[in-house]
């Protein structure tokens, strides 16, 4: 199939999915949700950083990791409530509604659907409930699933009520601010007891609440789905090849993937700074230090790279003279689309498949544990970090971060060999210009 046939059949849905105001509205909420991602991040950097024995002793001590793990629970562990509001505030823009109320109503759904129960293990390995507490799990990233289901639903129920005049309507010398509050009071009770009448049938249950029974029935299987080696290697490959179709496609991919996505790397993250082993492998976390920190999709770094240290051509001499700085902190437009990189079947091969080789190298390592399991949040809020020093803030070691640097040097030799092609191509057409002008 020809370059311009593919063009032409691809581009457009990826312009949909992406201008999408639904999926939209999604990636945004989860984008909003990043100051608590990122302070969460930092504790968990600082409790787990790999000082040894006495920088976790003086951390016991003096009582900071009891404090740094605070700031865990109250970041990364509650990271559902924090995306549950968003969803409310960016629906609710999307349906054209008073975002302060969409974004209460959201809440106030959520919490009306989840458990108001736990249990607990006492020293005899006794199992005792506790009731009237709220158990942290549902609203980190067990919670996810739930809070994007019911976030959205909540949204939708309440403007489709407000939609039918179903409110209380205020006069017009009422200030708005009061007005909006008697508005939403109608649709606010509706949709909590929507979601009351679904509390009472999932409490009925052998589930215990609609939490529990997405956890089981939905996003178990998705999660395990969604972060296979399979998936994520498919998820790659849909990445490099919108963007050689200048598509932005890590937006796109992350669109659709990241409810899967963000439940296992909290689970990490929460993991690493409880102590405790770290329950998966592949996450967005390893996808995108890999994939994202080495000079940006295609790990361009190492084409910037030889830019700057081999080129013959005056184009590309230049190119990356001006790319090479801009290319370390991952911004890659002036390479994509100056080099180009779109609609470049030079560079296609290059493009494509060095993500898919470093990431299988990656995987292929931590499997045999020659390189520790990266848990820290970083790269997902973090898109302009280099891989030097990112790669040894991740929770995975020296080897990690050693690792990236090899990666980086792997793509400095993959590039090579097709920018040496491309580049003899320019410097010809340079060397005919200038002999025409002689």
């Amino acid at each position: 199939m020809k370059m311009d046939a593919i063009t032409q059949k691809v581009v457009p849905m990826a312009g949909r999915i992406q201008s999408n105001k639904y999926l939209k509205a999604i990636t945004e909420a989860f984008m909003a949700t990043m100051p608590a991602l990122m302070a969460g991040a930092i504790f968990s950097l600082i409790v787990s950083a790999p000082f040894g024995a006495g920088y976790t002793a003086f951390l016991e001590k003096t009582n900071l990791k009891g404090i740094l793990n605070a700031g865990v629970s109250a970041t990364t562990d509650m990271i559902a409530l924090y995306l549950v509001i968003a969803l409310g505030y960016q629906f609710g823009k999307a349906f054209n509604k008073d975002v302060f109320s969409t974004s209460v109503v959201s809440l106030l759904s959520f919490i009306l659907v989840t458990p108001f129960s736990t249990t607990v293990v006492d020293s005899a390995k006794k199992t005792i409930p506790v009731n009237s507490v709220i158990p942290i799990n549902w609203l980190g990233a067990q919670g996810i699933f739930t809070a994007l289901i019911v976030g959205i639903l909540a949204t939708y129920i309440y403007s489709f009520i407000v939609d039918r005049n179903w409110k209380i309507k205020m006069p017009d010398s009422v200030p708005p601010m009061v007005s909006q509050a008697f508005e939403a009071v109608i649709p606010g009770i509706i949709t909590a007891t929507i979601f009351l009448i679904v509390r009472a049938i999932f409490s009925a249950t052998s589930f215990g609440s609609l939490s529990q029974f997405i956890y089981k029935m939905l996003e178990t299987p998705l999660t395990g789905l969604g972060n296979s080696f399979t998936a994520f290697i498919i998820s790659i490959f849909v990445i490099q090849i919108l963007w050689a179709l200048g598509v932005h496609g890590t937006l796109v991919v992350l669109s659709v993937m990241m409810a899967v996505w963000t439940g296992p790397m909290m689970a990490d993250q929460s993991a690493l700074a409880a102590g405790k082993p770290i329950p998966y492998m592949l996450t967005l976390t390893f996808m995108f230090a890999v994939n994202q920190w080495i000079g940006g999709p295609g790990l361009l770094l190492g084409l910037a790279t030889n830019m700057a240290l081999f080129a013959k051509s005056s184009r590309y001499k230049t190119l990356g003279k001006l790319a090479l700085l801009p290319n370390v902190f991952n911004i890659i437009e002036p390479i994509v689309f100056g080099f180009p990189i779109v609609l470049n079947p030079i560079m296609f091969i290059p493009f494509v498949l060095t993500p898919v080789i470093a990431f299988t190298i990656g995987y292929l390592l931590m499997k045999i544990h020659i390189i520790g399991i990266p848990a820290i949040a970083l790269p997902s809020s973090v898109f302009t970090m280099p891989f030097i020093p990112g790669g040894f803030l991740l929770g995975a070691g020296v080897g990690f971060g050693i690792y990236l640097i090899l990666m980086y040097l792997l793509s400095v030799v993959l590039y090579f060999p097709f920018f040496k092609i491309a580049d003899r191509i320019a410097l010809k057409e340079e060397e005919d210009v200038k002999a025409v002008n002689n």
